[in-house]
C-alpha cells in the first residue's frame, strides 16, 4: 500500500504537470497557425482529467472554477463544469476501514444493512443508502481517505497553477486571500461534524417550502454523516412558485442567521413528493459576521438610491477596493457602480414577478461584467465574499431550473426595508 507520502508526492506531481502543459501551450502563442480556442480546450480537458482524478480539494476547485464564466475562459469553464456530476465511485471495500475506524461496535450493532452501491459520489466523499436496526432508512456519507490530509498541499500546488496560467486577472496577493478563503471552507468540508452542526443550523430555521433531512447524531463522526433518506425528484419537475421561496430562503440565511449554504450544487436541491423543495449537502456553510451584512445590505441600499459614494464605502468596508481610492478615483467608481446596479437592477425593476425562463438578466450582468474588466485594477478580491458570490451565481441557475418566478425587485426593497431583520441586531452563530 502507498503511503500519504507517496500520494502527497504522486499528486503534486499530477498538478504540477497541467501546470507545465499549460505553460508549454501558453509558450506557443506567438507561433503561426496557434489556435487559441483549440489549445484552451485541450487545457480544459487536461484540467479536468487532473483534477476529477484526485478528487479532494483540487477537483473541490475545479468545480468552483467552472463557474467563473465570466473570469475564465469559456473553452476552459465548458469542460470543468463536467466537475459538477457524479463522480466516479470507490468500491465500497475501499471505505469500509473508514466505517471501521470511526464506529465502535455497539455503532455497528445500530446498522441493519447498507447498500454496497453509492447512491452519489462527490469530490470529498460517497453516499450509501441504509437502514438501521430500528427501521429507520437513512443515507450514510462517508469520507474518501486521505482527503483531509492533501487540502493544504493542493491548495499550494492549484496556487501555482492558476498563477502561472495567468487566466485570472488577479494578483498574486488577492488570488492568495482568496485561496485562503478556499482552504477554510475546504477544512470545514472535511469535518463532518461541522456539517452535522451546520445541518442542526439550518433546520432551526424551518424554511418555508423546503425539507431537510434529520441528523442521526449518534453515528456521525469526523469521516462518517448519517442522515435520514430524503428522497426527491430533480428540479426541473418543480412548480415556478418554488422560486419565492428559495429567495426568501437566501434572505433568511444570510440576514437572519448570518449562515449561508453555500453550495449550490444541482444536485444538492431536489423536489419532494409534497412538491416542497428538499436540500441536501450542508458540508459548506459561510458565516457571515455582522458587519460583513450590514456592509451587503448598506451596498444595495446605495444602489437602489443612486448613492455612489455610498455604494463604494461598504466596498470599502468589505475590502473589495482599496481605502482612500474613491478620493483619487471617484468618476470611475462613480461610472461603474452607475453602469452595474442597471444592468443588475433595471431587469428586475421592469419585470415583476421576474420570469426565469430567458437569461436576460445574467447577459446583462455579464456584459457589464466585460466591458469593466479593462477596470480590475481599481478593485481587490474580496475573500468574505468569494463563496456569497458563488452561491448567487449557482442560485440563478436553480431558479432557471424551475422556471422560476419572483418578485426580486421586492425581495431587494424587504433587504433595504429591514424585513429580514437589521443584520446588526442578529444573534452571533459562530
Amino acid at each position: 500500500m502507498a503511503s500519504d507520502s507517496d500520494d502527497s508526492k504522486k499528486r503534486r506531481r499530477r498538478i504540477l504537470g497541467a501546470g507545465i502543459r499549460t505553460l508549454s501551450r501558453g509558450a506557443m502563442r506567438g507561433m503561426p497557425g496557434y489556435d487559441r480556442a483549440k489549445s484552451l480546450h485541450k487545457t480544459g480537458q487536461d484540467w479536468y482529467d487532473t483534477l476529477g482524478g484526485l478528487k479532494g480539494a483540487a477537483m473541490k476547485l475545479g468545480q468552483i472554477a467552472s463557474q467563473y464564466q465570466d473570469l475564465l475562459p469559456p473553452q476552459l469553464t465548458e469542460q470543468l463544469a463536467r466537475l459538477q456530476r457524479n463522480a466516479e465511485p470507490w468500491r465500497f471495500a475501499d471505505l469500509e476501514p473508514v466505517l471501521d475506524a470511526n464506529w465502535t461496535d455497539e455503532q455497528r450493532e445500530m446498522i441493519e444493512h447498507i447498500d454496497e452501491n453509492a447512491m452519489a459520489a462527490a469530490s470529498i466523499g460517497q453516499v450509501h443508502a441504509a437502514q438501521l436496526t430500528d427501521g429507520r432508512a437513512v443515507v450514510i456519507k462517508i469520507r474518501y481517505p486521505g482527503v483531509a490530509d492533501s487540502i493544504d498541499a493542493d491548495i499550494a500546488n492549484l496556487g501555482r497553477l492558476l498563477k502561472w496560467s495567468r487566466f485570472l486577472p488577479i494578483g498574486g496577493r488577492d488570488l492568495d486571500g482568496v485561496l485562503g478563503e478556499l482552504r477554510e471552507r475546504f477544512v470545514e468540508e472535511t469535518d463532518y461534524r461541522r456539517e452535522l452542526v451546520n445541518l442542526k443550523l439550518l433546520r432551526q430555521l424551518e424554511l418555508h417550502d423546503f425539507e431537510l433531512p434529520e441528523p442521526v447524531p449518534e453515528l456521525c463522526t469526523e469521516a462518517v454523516l448519517v442522515t435520514t433518506r430524503l428522497d426527491s425528484a430533480p428540479l426541473e419537475t418543480g412548480q415556478p412558485a418554488l422560486g419565492a421561496a428559495v429567495v426568501e430562503a437566501i434572505n433568511r440565511q444570510v440576514f437572519e442567521l448570518g449562515a449561508l449554504h453555500a453550495d449550490p450544487h444541482p444536485g444538492n436541491f431536489g423536489i419532494t413528493e409534497a412538491g416542497t423543495m428538499a436540500l441536501y449537502d450542508f458540508g459548506c456553510l459561510k458565516y457571515l459576521d455582522q458587519p460583513t451584512r450590514v456592509a451587503m445590505r448598506d451596498i444595495l441600499t446605495a444602489a437602489m438610491a443612486d448613492d455612489w459614494a455610498g455604494v463604494h464605502d461598504g466596498m470599502e468596508r468589505l475590502g473589495a477596493v482599496p481605502e482612500g481610492s474613491w478620493e483619487r478615483h471617484a468618476e470611475v467608481y462613480r461610472e461603474i457602480y452607475a453602469r452595474h446596479a442597471e444592468s443588475a437592477l433595471a431587469p428586475l425593476r421592469d419585470r415583476r414577478p421576474y420570469v426565469f425562463e430567458r437569461d436576460e438578466l445574467i447577459d446583462s450582468i455579464r456584459a457589464e461584467i466585460g466591458r469593466s474588466m479593462g477596470y480590475w485594477r481599481y478593485f481587490r478580491a474580496a475573500p468574505d465574499m468569494v463563496f456569497v458570490m458563488r452561491t448567487l451565481s449557482g442560485l440563478y441557475w436553480i431558479l432557471r431550473s424551475l422556471h422560476a418566478e419572483v418578485d426580486l425587485y421586492g425581495e431587494l426593497e424587504r433587504i433595504v426595508a429591514g424585513e429580514y431583520g437589521p443584520p446588526a441586531q442578529a444573534d452571533e452563530t459562530r
